[in-house]
C-alpha cells in the first residue's frame, strides 16, 4: 500500500468536492480546480474525507496512487487556502513593474522582457529597503506570485526564473527566495613573471 496514496484527504468546511464518474470538481472560496482520474485509480467520500483506492497492486497503479492523492490534496488546498512562492530579482538596475496585464522586467537585456500574467495568478511586487538588500547584496525587487492552482504556479515561477537564472559569480538574476546559490571564486590575478 502506498503511503501517501493511502491517506484520507480531510475535506474543509468552505470546500465542494464532486465526483462524477472519473471527473473530480472541487471547489472553494479561491476558485474551482478539476481533475480526470486515470484508469485504475478511483475516488469515494466518506463521512468528510475523500479517500483514493487503486484496483490492484500492480507497478504502475502503486506508482499513481500516491501521486493523484497528492494532486487532489493540492487542489483542496489550493481552492482553500492558496499558494504563493517569491522570486527574488539581484542586481543593480533590475527592475520589475506590472503593467495592465503584463509583467515588465529589466534585467540589463538591451530590451524589456514583457511575461503575460496569467488570470488564475496574482502578482505584487515588493520593493526593498536598506534593510533587506543588505542581507543579500544587490536585491532591487521581490516578486510574490500566488494562485489557488500549485502546478500553474510552479510553472511560472519556474518560467520567469528561466529569463534570467542567477549567474555563479555575482549571484545576479532571478532566483527563489529560498534558493541557494553557490558562488564561483573569479579569476585570480597572480602568478610568477617569466623573462
Amino acid at each position: 500500500m502506498s503511503r501517501v496514496g493511502k491517506e484520507p484527504i480531510i475535506i474543509p468546511e468552505n470546500v465542494n468536492v464532486n465526483i462524477r464518474k472519473k471527473r473530480i470538481t472541487v471547489k472553494g472560496p479561491k476558485g474551482a480546480l478539476e481533475r480526470v482520474l486515470v484508469e485504475g485509480i478511483s475516488a469515494k467520500i466518506v463521512d468528510n474525507t475523500l479517500i483514493i483506492k487503486r484496483i490492484s497492486d500492480e507497478k504502475k497503479y502503486r506508482s499513481l496512487h500516491g501521486l493523484y492523492r497528492s494532486l487532489i490534496n493540492n487542489m483542496i488546498i489550493g481552492v482553500s487556502k492558496g499558494f504563493m512562492k517569491k522570486l527574488m530579482i539581484v542586481g543593480t538596475g533590475y527592475k520589475a513593474t506590472i503593467k495592465g496585464k503584463w509583467l515588465v522586467l529589466s534585467l540589463g537585456f538591451s530590451h524589456d522582457i514583457y511575461f503575460e500574467i496569467p488570470k488564475e495568478i496574482e502578482i505584487d511586487i515588493e520593493k526593498i529597503g536598506r534593510a533587506k538588500a543588505s542581507i543579500i547584496p544587490g536585491l532591487q525587487v521581490i516578486i510574490d506570485i500566488s494562485s489557488y492552482n500549485k502546478e500553474l504556479l510552479g510553472s511560472v515561477c519556474a518560467t520567469i526564473r528561466n529569463i534570467k537564472p542567477p549567474e555563479p559569480y555575482k549571484g545576479k538574476g532571478i532566483r527563489y527566495s529560498d534558493e541557494h546559490v553557490r558562488k564561483k571564486a573569479g579569476k585570480v590575478a597572480g602568478g610568477t613573471l617569466v623573462g
